[in-house]
């Protein structure tokens, strides 16, 4: 059978630490792979190794099966992100390469093409190896191989099973977690339990040495330095064992870390008002109309999903609500605060930190911006890092920081395929995050677990238009 295998394959970016180290896995045509991990942890990196775009800084690869890499799309000016996804799609599939090396494939695409793309690839003739997030397309693989620390960890099924699994392993942690901590109090009992047997042989062999002639004094003496030299390597062995328990406890603490997000509730109280209006509005670009007499509402609290076909004007709508657009005819109405979070999610300054962006979106002290970073995970040095540097999970947290993590938050959060390129675990935050928040989300996603969890109100269909004459 052809494959592509992976021998002890180890990468690092200049400056950098490794990505890799000695990793092995061979892919085979027969199989439908897909890498999970965190944002950073080298998954596209792996699949530029894979299809040779980059060399690994030592191992190999042996290679007897052709393969082709479809990246994750730019996309281009006069096309939507869904349009030239789709045309990628088409070159790769259409390639006839052994084994097809997906990122992100579902990114951007539409109900229906979704469909299409999940019936193309499951009966495409030859393997797959594929990064992405996409819970409905995880759960269509035959196996999930999770990146972590350089290593892969190879779970046979798909994301149900894959989650099973995990659970089963936190419990395990949790157990062992359990049993290190009754270890930890032991050993400081025993410690303390020797400091006060040695303080008060010490006080008797005084007493003693005191009450007795030269000779017997040097008798004690000396029982007296065997005695403490017993006692002090006992005393190493049990400080020992209880360094190494200790060392123990942080790393089962360090993988049972909790991401979860509390927002505060608002400081005002959520009347059932009217945020957004538009009436008979129209708008095109060039010779395309995108809205035509166009008709809308959201009110307070109500959670309302966008749906169409790719170029339907989804993304516009936003944009015309947000102020980044002006229609060409029609009335738009807006009242309260509201906050867009774009497809780049480019609403902070790159050039400043995590806190100095939040201060200064929230319009709060650095002292209270630092706060609510500790409340969305950024803590320390990582309060000091620069947004154009973070990964896409962390410029998701830190943005929902700014727009949401103070008391005074927007009356409607519109949301442009919020998931795209996140990670799943930073896609279950974002779904935590967006349960809590008491306002408005006016939201464009594909994701359909995501918007599952969203307890969405109510859909708004946008139907795609002809061109003017």
């Amino acid at each position: 059978m052809k494959s592509i295998s992976l021998l002890n394959i180890s990468f690092a970016y200049s400056g950098m630490d490794d990505l890799f180290t000695d990793l092995s896995y061979s892919f085979s045509t027969d199989k439908k792979v897909a890498i999970i991990g965190d944002n950073g942890v080298g998954k596209t990196t792996l699949l530029k190794i894979i299809s040779g775009d980059l060399l690994p800084d030592s191992g190999r690869l042996v290679r007897n099966a052709t393969c082709k890499l479809l990246n994750q799309i730019n996309t281009e000016a006069t096309k939507s992100g869904g349009q030239s996804q789709q045309q990628a799609l088409e070159r790769v599939f259409d390639s006839g390469a052994n084994i097809l090396l997906l990122d992100e494939p579902t990114n951007n695409l539409d109900a229906t093409a979704r469909q299409d793309f999940f019936k193309k690839l499951f009966s495409y003739h030859g393997g797959a190896v594929i990064v992405s997030h996409d819970r409905e397309l995880l759960n269509q693989m035959d196996m999930l191989l999770e990146l972590h620390n350089g290593k892969i960890s190879v779970f046979g099924g798909n994301y149900d099973f894959y989650i099973a699994q995990k659970r089963q392993l936190q419990e395990s942690l949790e157990s062992k977690y359990t049993d290190v901590q009754k270890e930890i109090a032991r050993l400081n009992t025993t410690i303390t339990k020797a400091q006060n047997t040695r303080q008060h042989h010490e006080a008797k062999q005084q007493k003693d040495k005191n009450n007795k002639s030269a000779g017997s004094k040097i008798a004690v003496n000396a029982l007296k330095g065997k005695s403490q030299e017993t006692e002090a390597k006992r005393r190493k062995l049990i400080q020992k064992k209880l360094s190494k328990q200790l060392e123990f406890s942080a790393e089962l603490s360090e993988q049972m870390r909790n991401e979860t997000i509390k927002i505060p509730l608002p400081n005002e109280k959520v009347y059932d008002k009217e945020i957004v209006r538009l009436e008979n509005v129209f708008f095109s670009y060039d010779d395309q109309n995108v809205l035509s007499d166009f008709n809308f509402t959201v009110r307070a609290g109500e959670r309302v999903r966008l749906l169409g076909k790719n170029a339907a004007g989804k993304t516009t709508l936003l944009k015309l609500i947000g102020g980044v657009l002006q229609p060409s005819a029609g009335y738009i109405k807006t009242s309260g605060n509201i906050a867009y979070l774009n497809q780049d999610l480019s609403l902070l300054n790159p050039d400043k930190s995590v806190v100095e962006n939040i201060a200064e979106y929230a319009g709060i002290l650095q002292h209270n911006a630092h706060a609510i970073a500790a409340n969305f995970g950024f803590r320390g040095d990582a309060t000091k890092k620069k947004i154009g540097i973070l990964s896409g999970g962390e410029l998701l947290k830190a943005t929902l920081a700014a727009v949401i993590g103070s008391g005074k938050q927007p009356d409607l959060l519109m949301l442009d395929e919020p998931t795209n390129n996140l990670d799943i675990k930073s896609t279950i935050v974002l779904e935590d995050v967006l349960k809590q928040y008491r306002g408005a989300i006016l939201i464009v996603s594909h994701d359909e677990a995501f918007i599952n969890n969203l307890n969405i109100d109510k859909l708004a269909v946008i139907q795609r238009q002809n061109k003017t004459s």
